[in-house]
């Protein structure tokens, strides 16, 4: 089960990771408006943030440290 933890954890930080790429215009620059960049970017950085919470919550959960 550790590494599901691990691997929760990574997906969270890839989301995180990829939000803030598409904020800075690393990832759809071309041809695409800026505020669907910026309300694409922020929802996935909200999503990573809130999958790193439900895993930190869940893991507290089932007795884990």
């Amino acid at each position: 089960m550790n590494i599901m933890k691990y691997l929760a954890y990574a997906i969270a930080a890839l989301f995180i990771v990829l939000g803030v790429a598409i904020l800075s215009g690393y990832f759809m620059s071309a041809g695409v408006p800026k505020q669907f960049r910026i309300m694409v970017g922020i929802v996935l950085v909200l999503y990573g943030g809130f999958r790193v919470v439900a895993t930190y919550f869940k893991k507290n959960e089932t007795g884990e440290e």
